[in-house]
């Protein structure tokens, strides 16, 4: 999982299938009917005739491979081009759909990661299906897409002035950084899951009640549920991430500093800045994809409308498609669907998210962190410094993080 593009599968040529492999070898001989009589069935209807003259013989050299190579060629494809070769028709739909399950072993025994498998257990073999693969590719590409983004701003705006050596260890520090906002994004999604487990599916009385967004409380022990799933030595460094992912979100939500009170008029800044409620409102319901889209964006007055968009679509009263943008955000039961219009959701205080439970644990008492981790984590916090303590160097400075560090220069500049 560590290009961009999208999540590769590869192959195992040394392998044997064993014989789980011949069902899947009666299920692709099966669908070789199904391919010839469509084919068939297009060349008597008198449509299409040029294009099924020139497939047929790309069709009928595919079919006479052996079943098993047939699955093996699927290893061997981006997920992509597995989604593309779905469009091709409904036949090759259905032959990618039962070779599924032998997608998901493959994928996870030879291409994921211990992070993804144990964050997203993968499905058991007699459940396991296609769609495990594209929401575990969803998330990969929204974490590389954020990830792009904090090395953008890092690059543009914090590291404008720097040699060439300190910007090869930042790309370095860049694929370190990828692990690290996935288990953002999973702390992010579960967070997001408990709130409207929580929120929808009451009975409340339709009339009376109506769409409504409000801020809680912290929920601090669904929180360490969550938090024993992240690996226990990189446990700091997730929370040191979501910080870093905040600060650079909440500095690109207000109008830049430098320009005066005529320039923010001619260009759209005067708006307020977007307050806590709104991008607690953002984080938790859009989690890492729609925070790095927000980070794209060329300029403040963009991403401003953006969130203004983002906010509105999931209004029932706003919107005729809100079913549909809050099926994106994991609302899929038709029941929870039909109580959002008269519920009221509540989003976590900003300030309430995974700090008091990092507070908790760098108290006296607690053993949830080690000495070296509690003496280090009170400076972090106090410069802001998060960047440097991911990276384990201080790429502002060119020189290790735990030197002399007594003006703090880098730090409150982000």
């Amino acid at each position: 999982m560590g290009n961009g593009r999208a999540l590769v599968i590869g192959g195992d040529r040394d392998r044997p299938w064993g014989r789980k492999s011949l069902s899947f070898g009666r299920a692709a001989e099966s669908f070789q009917h199904k391919l010839v009589a469509s084919f068939r069935s297009v060349r008597r209807s008198g449509l299409g005739a040029q294009s099924a003259q020139n497939g047929s013989p790309l069709y009928r050299a595919l079919l006479l491979l052996p079943n098993e190579l047939l699955v093996q060629i699927l290893c061997e494809l981006f997920v992509a081009d597995i989604l593309a070769l779905r469009r091709a028709s409904r036949a090759l739909n259905e032959l990618v759909t039962a070779c599924g399950p032998a997608l998901v072993r493959f994928w996870v025994k030879h291409k994921m990661g211990t992070l993804h498998t144990r964050l997203y257990p993968p499905p058991r073999t007699n459940e396991a299906h296609l769609q495990y693969l594209l929401a575990m590719r969803r998330r990969h590409i929204a974490s590389i897409r954020l990830t792009r983004e904090l090395a953008t701003f890092v690059l543009k705006d914090t590291l404008r002035h720097t040699n060439q050596r300190q910007k090869q260890m930042w790309a370095s520090v860049y694929e370190k950084m990828i692990p690290l906002v996935f288990g953002v994004g999973y702390f992010l999604e579960e967070h997001r899951r408990i709130l409207l487990e929580r929120d929808l599916g009451r009975i409340r009385p339709r009339s009376h009640i109506g769409y409504d967004i409000c801020t809680t409380p912290g929920i601090t022990n669904q929180e360490r549920k969550i938090l024993k799933k992240l690996d226990r030595p990189l446990r700091l460094h997730f929370f040191y991430m979501f910080c870093f992912i905040l600060q650079v979100l909440m500095r690109k939500l207000r109008p830049p500093t430098y320009a005066g009170s005529v320039e923010k008029v001619f260009r759209g800044w005067h708006g307020k800045p977007a307050c806590v409620e709104d991008i607690a409102f953002v984080l938790i319901l859009g989690g890492v994809g729609a925070v790095a889209k927000l980070l794209a964006c060329q300029n403040y007055s963009e991403r401003r409308r953006l969130l203004h968009s983002f906010i509105t679509r999931l209004s029932p009263h706003e919107n005729v498609r809100w079913r549909e943008h809050w099926r994106d955000v994991g609302v899929t039961s038709h029941a929870l669907l039909d109580d959002i219009p008269c519920s009221s959701i509540g989003i976590t205080q900003l300030d309430q998210i995974w700090t008091p439970l990092i507070v908790e644990g760098m108290s006296a008492q607690s053993m949830e962190f080690t000495q070296h981790e509690k003496d280090g984590y009170e400076d972090v916090v106090a410069s802001r410094n998060f960047l440097n303590e991911l990276m384990g160097y201080d790429i502002l400075r060119g020189r290790p993080p735990d030197e002399d560090d007594s003006d703090d220069g880098g730090g409150n500049d982000m």
